[in-house]
């Protein structure tokens, strides 16, 4: 059908007017028209492209909403890692940060970190995403997930008026920035930043929540997260949802981060307008004096603010360590506090034996969440703030996330509350204070059975050897008849043992069975996470199987020897390992009783791969989960698993909204109407070895 011209051009003004509308509202902030006379506009635009849908265009103000509901969530690889930021709490750690920073250089350190100043910007409490351009069009949003792997959100990022579906260099636009600009739009840039909710915005959904007679909403940033993480993109775009960028990921020639922030907001992105260049640290804490009383009149929620080296080329240079860079920390403002009273304290034994005690208050609001819980670290901060059962107590969230006892209101204290006294046993256990450490440890000889449990518990955890059906119940159950006495011992349940379990059943101790069975595929660093060794994390897990992957080791029955032969300094010489967890791991690697369990794990048949990437592998089905059912003509199940991993894929045992494939086979079972009920695609073997080869 041919067009009018006319018609054509109509349609052009309309989406370059809407989109420049956008720009004054969500970025200068100025209302040049009402929302009322937008509508409109939008209305009619709607009406052309309804008729001419050749006119349509991917980033028209139309297509932000898309029709229907995604039917999962694509996993997506960062180019680069999405960091997280240390937290800070006072002016003294703002002080030591500098000098770390400072010493970082040597003797030319101060003189060398004040070149372009500090870029300090109000931290908006939010939810983060990626946001990728290419020559300008937004092609990908996707959430931080591990800061590795994250899942595209690009359909509900569309939805937000906030973000630009293109970006554009604008005529005006400074010859300072204009040869960065141009740099930027040639390719592809990303632009990562935070989605937010405003305080009215969310006192409005909130108000809708009531009328309708449905539960509100706890507070706006688990609002916002929850909005872009879920699979209707029409509920996102109801959910009133806003953005702001605060960084840019790759190289076109800036030199600043402040000039990162210009960039955005001149290609049309919103930035924060309260951010500033401080010349030195008395301005960055003159700075945080300001924001510390008046953030509470901005439109929206924060809780702290980033404070920057400014100067790009030093913030490259000062590196990574763990999973925060060391040019940059959030200062976190004073949290909001709360009173309510103690009535129990609370004593739980970790994985570790590390003995935690535990306030149990009656609930009460407390930025925007109902606590009944607060740390109170250890036995000295009980002693130090004189803790007793019965105190009314002021509590607060450090960072405004973790719940903590503050201070005991010492005019309500019950006339009979006496100080608190930590116990020298714990079920039955030893426990003690051991030479140089603040926490408590169950201590003798063996494994203290509650200690045993919480290690079972984290063994068999998703993000470690991923055994399903072993939850908490089971464990405590395992634990309590004694046919579990260590991890190794996992290994060696047979059905006859289950079946002596109370409610199970011979299908249910088959499938633990073979759930078990399938652990001893898992890589070697969810072993090494699921040890649970002292101050090892999934990041040093990480960081341990990538030095020995380039040591040539293979799995675990080549690890172990090296392992066991590294010393404590070249263990507290790998990158972001240091001296206390390096220790960790040297004393777990030597200690008898560990080496002993790692070598029956070993003889058990655990295997520990360490793959030929231990981030990701790269192929044709790179983030795509899939399920086998049924047998397989070409190859065995576990050959089909092999290589859908070395194309790149996750080889999972259960189908979930997360799954994108399920491969049936002959004889497919219940996996098949699962996946029939859950939308998910179900294709052949035919059909696998074409997606093997990259021929979707």
């Amino acid at each position: 059908m041919d067009i009018p011209l006319e018609t054509q051009q109509r349609a052009a003004k309309l989406r370059d007017e809407i989109n420049h509308q956008r720009y004054l509202v969500h970025v200068l902030n100025l209302e040049e028209i009402s929302e009322a006379a937008l509508d409109s506009l939008k209305h009619e635009l709607t009406g052309i492209e309804t008729d001419f849908p050749e006119l349509i265009t991917a980033d028209s103000p139309t297509q932000r909403v898309a029709g229907q509901a995604l039917p999962e969530f694509i996993k997506v690889e960062h180019a680069s890692r999405m960091l997280s930021l240390n937290d800070i709490f006072t002016a003294e750690e703002l002080a030591q940060w500098y000098e770390r920073c400072t010493k970082f250089f040597g003797p030319v350190g101060a003189a060398h970190l004040g070149k372009l100043g500090y870029y300090t910007e109000i931290k908006i409490d939010g939810f983060a995403i990626s946001l990728v351009y290419e020559n300008g069009q937004l092609i990908q949003a996707s959430t931080r997930g591990d800061g590795y792997i994250g899942e595209d959100v690009t359909v509900n990022a569309r939805t937000i008026e906030a973000i630009p579906l293109s970006l554009h260099i604008p005529n005006d636009m400074p010859e300072s920035l204009l040869r960065v600009a141009t740099a930027a739009m040639a390719g592809r840039l990303e632009i990562r930043g935070e989605v937010y909710i405003t305080k009215e915005d969310f006192k409005l959904l909130n108000t809708l929540q009531e009328t309708a007679k449905l539960p509100t909403y706890a507070n706006p940033r688990n609002l916002a997260a929850g909005s872009m993480r879920q699979l209707n993109p029409a509920l996102a775009a109801g959910r009133r949802l806003r953005f702001f960028m605060y960084g840019i990921v790759g190289e076109f020639g800036q030199i600043s981060h402040e000039q990162e922030h210009l960039l955005a907001q001149a290609l049309g992105c919103p930035t924060e307008p309260h951010s500033r260049v401080c010349k030195d640290l008395a301005a960055v804490e003159h700075y945080l004096q300001e924001w510390g009383e008046a953030r509470k009149e901005l439109p929206y929620g924060t809780d702290g603010v980033v404070v920057n080296i400014n100067e790009r080329q030093i913030f490259q240079e000062l590196g990574v360590v763990g999973k925060a860079p060391r040019a940059a920390v959030a200062f976190k403002f004073a949290a909001e506090q709360a009173t309510t009273i103690v009535r129990d304290i609370s004593l739980r034994m970790g994985r570790t034996g590390a003995i935690t005690p535990t306030a149990i208050l009656d609930p009460v609001r407390l930025a925007g969440s109902t606590v009944a819980r607060a740390t109170l670290h250890n036995a000295d901060e009980i002693t130090r703030k004189d803790i007793r059962i019965g105190d009314t107590v002021i509590i607060q969230k450090a960072g405004d996330i973790i719940p903590e006892v503050l201070q005991v209101v010492l005019g309500l204290r019950p006339e009979h509350a006496t100080p608190y006294i930590f116990p020298t046993t714990l079920h039955g256990v030893p426990i003690q204070r051991r030479v140089g450490e603040v926490a408590h440890y169950a201590v003798g000889e063996g494994i203290p059975v509650e200690v045993l449990a919480r290690q079972l518990e984290h063994f068999a955890s998703r993000d470690a050897m991923s055994i399903d059906g072993m939850g908490e119940r089971l464990v405590e159950k395992l634990v309590t008849l004694k046919l579990v006495q260590t991890l190794a011992d996992l290994y060696r349940l047979t059905e006859t043992d289950l079946l002596k379990i109370e409610g199970f059943a011979s299908l249910s101790a088959k499938n633990l069975l073979l759930a078990l069975e399938k652990s001893k595929l898992q890589p070697l660093v969810k072993l090494i996470f699921g040890l649970g060794i002292r101050h090892v994390g999934a990041q040093t897990a990480r960081t341990l199987t990538i030095d020995l992957q380039e040591r040539g080791i293979q799995g675990l029955s080549t690890a172990l020897p090296l392992l066991r032969q590294t010393s404590l300094k070249d263990f507290s010489s790998l990158i972001d390992i240091g001296e206390v967890v390096g220790e960790s791991l040297h004393t777990y690697f030597h200690d008898p009783a560990s080496q002993s369990v790692l070598d029956e794990l070993l003889a058990l048949g655990v295997v520990g791969p360490i793959p030929t990437s231990v981030v990701t592998v790269h192929g044709p089905l790179t983030g795509k989960r899939l399920v086998i059912t049924g047998s397989l003509l070409t190859m065995s199940r576990e050959q089909a698993q092999e290589r859908i991993r070395q194309a790149g894929g996750k080889a999972v045992s259960s189908i979930s909204l997360d799954t994108d494939y399920l491969v049936a086979g002959d004889k497919s079972g219940s996996k098949l109407k699962k996946a029939e009920l859950l939308e998910v695609k179900i294709i052949t073997e035919d059909d696998l070895l074409q997606l093997l080869i990259g021929n979707p």
